[in-house]
């Protein structure tokens, strides 16, 4: 394979990447991300970790 193919395919899959970890926050900001236990402790962490973040700014 040619290196610019590979560099391509890495480039969309960034892409990919970063549009899904955008989604995902927005989902936790709107408590969409699920009812499940896993969910809520992500929802928990998510929103305890910003806080915190914003106190230390």
């Amino acid at each position: 394979m040619k290196y610019n193919l590979l560099h391509q395919l890495q480039k969309d899959h960034n892409k990919r990447v970063i549009d899904f970890h955008k989604n995902h926050a927005l989902e936790l900001e709107r408590g969409e991300n699920g009812n499940g236990l896993l969910a809520k402790w992500e929802r928990f962490v998510y929103k305890k970790g910003k806080a915190f973040l914003k106190a230390v700014k």
